[in-house]
């Protein structure tokens, strides 16, 4: 019985030093564009294993609603990613997260037919992070270098510039999250 205890209490000391290094989050976003009759709603938790001090690996697994004038769609992402911070002072870090960007789901045309939908993408997202304490990060992402494509359906469903290849430093490629760490 002695060791049963002894068993199971190493366990939960184990499994408790093992989520020092993780963290969850993520962001929510909400856009609406009068000119253009878009609304777009996205939903997107994030978790993560810091690897080090320096590299970190993670997946943010996101939801987006995005309603046209005549076409309505729902995407789910999956997005994994390393991380390398390269630069700490203070409560400051700095960071380029490197991965694939996948999402699938079904876009419909005036509420009728549907079709698949598919994007995907690899490339680095530069960011920051503001470190509240110990425990709690502001996070920003601001950029994107690298390559980006879509079926058709998701190409009448994303705006066009989401396909192709390049850097993109625009507002359009902000986004901000919040991460607390165990």
């Amino acid at each position: 019985m002695k060791k049963i205890i002894l068993m199971a209490v190493m366990s939960v000391m184990t499994l408790t030093a093992a989520a020092q290094n993780l963290f969850v989050g993520g962001s929510v976003a909400a856009w609406r564009n009068h000119d253009d009759k878009v609304t777009t709603i996205t939903i997107a938790p994030e978790v993560g294993y810091n690897l080090n001090s320096n590299w970190a690996i993670g997946t943010v697994l996101g939801w987006t609603n995005i309603h046209r004038s005549e076409i309505t769609g729902n995407l789910v992402d999956f997005d994994p990613y390393a991380r390398y911070t390269f630069f700490k002072k203070g409560m400051v870090s700095l960071f380029v997260d490197g991965g694939v960007d996948l999402g699938f789901g079904k876009v419909s045309y005036d509420g009728e037919d549907s079709d698949t939908a598919v994007k995907y993408g690899i490339g680095f997202k530069p960011g920051i992070a503001l470190a509240l304490n110990d425990r709690c990060s502001i996070v920003a992402h601001a950029g994107f270098l690298g390559y980006r494509g879509t079926n058709d359906a998701a190409k009448d469903l994303l705006d066009s510039h989401y396909e192709g290849w390049g850097f993109d430093f625009s507002g359009y490629n902000l986004s901000f999250g919040f991460y607390y760490n165990f």
